[in-house]
């Protein structure tokens, strides 16, 4: 199939359409870039302006013409920094929908260093080697540390080549005090990071990011010109970047006015603006992280972005069950242990749910039921009564403003609210427009609410005393009748009364009427 990608970022916003024969096996159609500059004024005055809007609508009008052009079935657009922190970023969406007809999603900042770093992984480490990935862009920088592909540690740091330099550089060139201030916001920003790596350990170290890409060309461009003549044999497809050559460039380009360093090799006009920063962010994160050098990388959010997508194509061909071992449900169960969530009553509620998603995925019910849709039904059952840290008087409610803010590894932002809102209605009201986390869902998202909490509601109930009792259960299906059987060894009337109690829903949403009874299940030796 044929699928594009477009990256918003805070500097440029890009394009790739690729041909994939699968996740791991595709052809570069196109590749497009344009130095739309979003995040200029934007992450220090918190709003997006007209203009800057409308030149980033112009631009992903221009890109999904192209993609449309090179066939592409799929296009899915992302947004980072400049876009996240505005306060009119609803209204951003809103207008690149539709005006240009593209649907964005907001990645969260562990949520594009995962992408980054599956990218980097992918494109610039060997089989089963370790990788620390860097990406600074306009408004943060990721630091992702991948084994096997899959994320070991992904931190977000507010460093960003964009936001510094309106922040800090207001001379040109920059005063000894604007770097001294610089340098020490950096150092301050990164003191987590080098504690929570401290001890790690990986094999490659690489940079992403049009800022990193621009160093490494400079100093492979002011080399050349030293040494007069390219190096013998085909060249390496990234560039090397030495601390201490770093560190050389940046007390160049800081003696340099703007239009000096338009003049560096590799530096284009706009790069040239955050350079000085962008130069400092990295020397920063390798001092802290001991890198002495690391090669750059091509690929990064985009090719990340359809990597994963692709994975996601690939997985709903299967049967609607993720594997045990989904790294995402093993963040949303670190997410459970950090509140103190009652694991075995999370895990059972977990299961139970699972099953009756198996079996209305096979039915013939409406539904809207696919695999991707049992993994957030999964988290949801597992974070549902996490508000319980919070207080116990309305814990539901407390789930879902605990779930809106943590970071679930693997989701989007839009995916972590629909998990925030199917955890809220496990118990209380069912879901209604006029409840506002609900009513700022689209259309889509607020029928799998429904569908999800619907179940949920029922799997809850079906643990009403915390005791795992249900070992099992059967659905079969007698016309609109849906019945469920309870296979347990002691007495489930408490059960079987709670879940009819909370079962409207359930009938509204599946068009059925729902029953309950038990039968006996041996108890084990």
């Amino acid at each position: 199939m044929k699928i594009a990608a477009i990256d918003i970022g805070s500097n440029s916003i890009k394009l790739v359409v690729v041909e994939a024969a699968a996740s791991d096996s595709f052809a570069v159609l196109a590749r497009e870039k344009d130095m739309v500059g979003l995040g200029h004024e934007t992450l220090r005055q918190g709003r997006l302006s007209p203009a800057a809007i409308d030149r980033a609508v112009e631009c992903i009008t221009r890109f999904r013409s192209i993609a449309e052009a090179r066939g592409a079935e799929r296009i899915v657009a992302v947004a980072t920094a400049s876009v996240r922190e505005a306060n009119n970023s609803a209204q951003f969406i809103k207008d690149v929908q539709r005006k240009a007809g593209v649907a964005v999603e907001i990645l969260s900042p562990i949520e594009e260093g995962r992408l980054i770093g599956l990218a980097a992984a992918r494109a610039c480490s060997g089989t089963g080697k370790s990788i620390l990935n860097i990406d600074i862009g306009g408004g943060s920088t990721e630091i992702s540390l991948m084994r096997d592909g899959a994320p070991a540690s992904l931190l977000s740091v507010r460093l960003g080549a964009i936001g510094l330099t309106e922040q800090f550089i207001s001379a040109d060139p920059p005063k000894s005090k604007e770097l001294r201030a610089l340098k020490d916001e950096i150092r301050g920003a990164l003191e987590r990071p080098a504690r929570e790596l401290k001890g790690e350990h990986w094999a490659n170290s690489t940079g992403t990011s049009g800022t990193i890409l621009a160093i490494g060309t400079a100093l492979r461009l002011r080399a050349l010109g030293e040494n007069e003549t390219e190096p013998a044999g085909a060249r390496p497809a990234g560039d090397e970047i030495e601390l201490t050559k770093l560190a050389a460039f940046n007390l160049r380009t800081a003696e340099l006015n703007a239009s000096e360093r338009r003049m560096l090799p590799g530096i284009s006009s706009r790069r040239s603006e955050i350079i000085v920063t962008g130069g400092q962010i990295l020397e920063g994160v390798m001092r802290a992280l001991g890198i002495d050098s690391l090669q750059t990388c091509g690929w990064a959010l985009r090719e990340g972005v359809l990597i994963d997508r692709l994975q996601e194509i690939e997985a709903e061909s299967l049967p609607p069950r993720p594997d045990v071992a989904d790294y995402r449900l093993r963040g949303v169960q670190a997410v459970g242990l950090r509140f103190g969530y009652e694991e075995a009553h999370a895990h059972q509620v977990a299961r139970l749910a699972e099953r009756i998603f198996d079996y209305l995925s096979r039915s013939n019910l409406p539904t809207n039921l696919d695999r991707h849709r049992r993994t957030m039904l999964s988290a949801a059952a597992l974070l549902h009564d996490v508000g319980y840290h919070i207080a116990h008087e309305s814990h539901h409610k407390h789930s879902l403003y605990l779930i809106k803010n943590s970071e679930l590894t693997g989701f989007s932002e839009a995916e972590r609210d629909v998990i925030a809102n199917v955890a809220r209605y496990h118990r209380g009201p069912e879901p209604k427009e006029r409840h506002d986390n609900f009513a700022v869902l689209n259309e889509a998202d607020r029928d799998t609410v429904n569908s999800l909490s619907a179940i949920l509601r029922i799997a809850d109930a079906l643990d009403r005393r915390h005791d795992s009792r249900v070992s099992d259960i059967r659905c079969v299906r007698s016309g609109r009748v849906v019945h469920i059987e309870l296979a347990s060894s002691t007495n489930c009337d408490r059960e079987i009364f709670a879940a009819e109690q909370k079962r409207a829903l359930f009938e509204q949403v599946f068009d059925c009427r729902l029953e309950f009874s038990r039968r006996a299940a041996l108890k084990r030796a």
